[in-house]
């Protein structure tokens, strides 16, 4: 796959419709933030074409173009790292969150670590073939990419439910391929890979049609083997 602004363009519009679905199935609030993985990975996609369009043919104008930057930067660095191990969290039934909660207390450091380090420094982006990337200036780049990495996946390997526990291995393989081939583009091209893959979101949401709505809301572990 050639990845551009047409790449973009066309994984956020194939989520869109995944995210309605994805949402339609919600029944607790406790359910939102991770049904709501699908169309947010939707917009971050739609936001980096406008970082294409900029950095690559200057379709769109210079502010714009470095808006979406910082938004699609702040977004898979800052906002990820929290919101995907507590999305997770909210769906464990009561009695496993315990084995989920450290990810979580990870996640926010490193969302606070990030924060201050992306947007007290400027932001470039190069363009290379078939991917962006964003130089952020991260000091100690390598141990916050591994802790990156642990705390959003380590959640979905850990959890009760088999289609989050696959999500989590396919975003892994994910991981380890885009660093392995693209290293410089790590950002770029994993976050496409995550976004397609969400997928699996849906598979998940649309399987807890089977849960009473009484467990949907109070969990019950003697329900994970079916999920």
């Amino acid at each position: 796959m050639c990845f551009s602004v047409q790449a973009d363009v066309i994984a956020g519009a194939v989520l869109l419709p995944m995210a309605v679905v994805s949402l339609r199935e919600v029944r607790q609030v406790r359910e939102l933030p991770f049904a709501s993985l699908p169309l947010l990975f939707a917009l971050h996609q739609l936001t980096e074409a406008l970082v294409w369009a900029h950095f690559e043919d200057q379709s769109v104008s210079s502010a714009l173009g470095q808006a979406a930057a910082w938004l699609y930067v702040g977004f898979a660095m800052v906002v990820l790292p929290t919101l995907f191990p507590l999305s997770v969290l909210l769906l464990e039934p009561q009695g496993a969150r315990r084995r989920v909660a450290p990810f979580v207390i990870l996640g926010a450091a490193l969302s606070v670590v990030f924060a201050v380090e992306i947007f007290t420094s400027p932001l470039s982006v190069v363009v290379h073939p078939h991917a962006l990337e964003y130089d952020t200036g991260l000091t100690h780049g390598t141990l916050l990419s591994i802790g990156y990495v642990v705390a959003v996946i380590g959640p979905a390997l850990l959890s009760g439910y088999r289609s989050i526990v696959a999500f989590g291995l396919v975003n892994l393989v994910g991981l380890l391929v885009v660093a392995f081939i693209y290293l410089d583009a790590f950002a770029s091209l994993w976050c496409v890979y995550a976004a397609l893959t969400s997928a699996l979101v849906v598979v998940h949401m649309v399987r807890r049609r089977r849960l009473p709505d009484s467990d949907r809301l109070h969990g019950q572990p003697r329900l994970l083997a079916g999920h």
